[in-house]
């Protein structure tokens, strides 16, 4: 319970301290939007094209980009200081975290919140209700909808670790292959189905992206999926946490001070 609460001290003071900037928070809030809207006009081009993507209907896959777009702005809320890995490396910064009586990687996700995160979250949630609310979806479906985006965080979140971990071993001031697992949380927003077998091994196995959206909305709006992967997303986020969690005390186990 100390440590929970020394969790929630850090996280709730960097909060604090970010919302000093107001004018930094509106204009973060209000580009992260547009980057979502710009993205969903590239989804709007691509469906005048087609009425639909294997067998997905605009409203479907308008569920699946909001549900995407949530995943991410929890995230970036609650745990983006995993970027900054690649060069806390670099300079040396991780050693004075490894020095603190706590979870070295549970301290370091929690303590630099991005308010950005703000307009992306919002704008995931206002197009998952007008997804929902055309496909006239039942109950249970909204109220499974919280343990998804969440989970969706999760998901990503331990991406991020796993590749951040990489930093340890493979040393470099730049964060770019933290885009790797970005870049496939975006192209998650159209449905996994049209892409080749091997991506879909990726995004639904190694990387289980598909576990928070794909494969619920695909039971849900009666796709010939089963129950069972609707109900494992929580499982599978807390499963593929705990592997990133193996994976970072393996790159610990790798990390040289920059005095050594």
């Amino acid at each position: 319970m100390d440590n929970l609460k020394l969790y929630w001290t850090a996280f709730s003071t960097a909060l604090q301290a970010k919302f000093e900037y107001r004018v930094d928070f509106i204009l973060g809030v209000i580009t992260s939007c547009m980057l979502q809207l710009s993205a969903l006009a590239q989804l709007w081009v691509i469906l005048h094209q087609t009425t639909n993507l294997n067998g997905w209907l605009p409203d479907q896959i308008l569920l699946l980009f909001g549900m995407t777009a949530m995943a991410l702005g929890l995230s970036e809320l609650f745990f983006n200081h995993i970027w900054m890995v690649p060069g806390y490396v670099v300079m040396g910064d991780l050693d004075r975290l490894l020095t603190y009586p706590v979870n070295s990687l549970y301290f370091l996700l929690i303590t630099k919140p991005e308010l950005h995160a703000f307009g992306n979250a919002i704008t995931g949630l206002v197009l998952t209700s007008i997804a929902l609310g055309h496909l006239d979806a039942p109950w249970y479906t909204w109220a499974l909808f919280p343990i998804l985006a969440l989970s969706g965080c999760l998901i990503y979140t331990a991406a991020l670790v796993i590749f951040a971990s990489l930093s340890f071993k493979f040393i470099g001031p730049s964060s770019m292959h933290l885009m790797i697992p970005h870049a496939l949380l975006n192209a998650t927003r159209y449905p996994i189905s049209i892409y080749p077998q091997f991506m879909q091994i990726i995004v639904l196995v190694l990387v289980p992206y598909g576990a928070f959206h794909y494969l619920p909305a695909g039971f849900f709006l009666g796709k010939e999926l089963s129950l069972w992967m609707a109900i494992v997303t929580p499982l599978a986020a807390l499963l593929f946490f705990w592997e990133a969690g193996c994976v970072w005390r393996w790159g610990l186990n790798q990390y040289e001070s920059t005095g050594s």
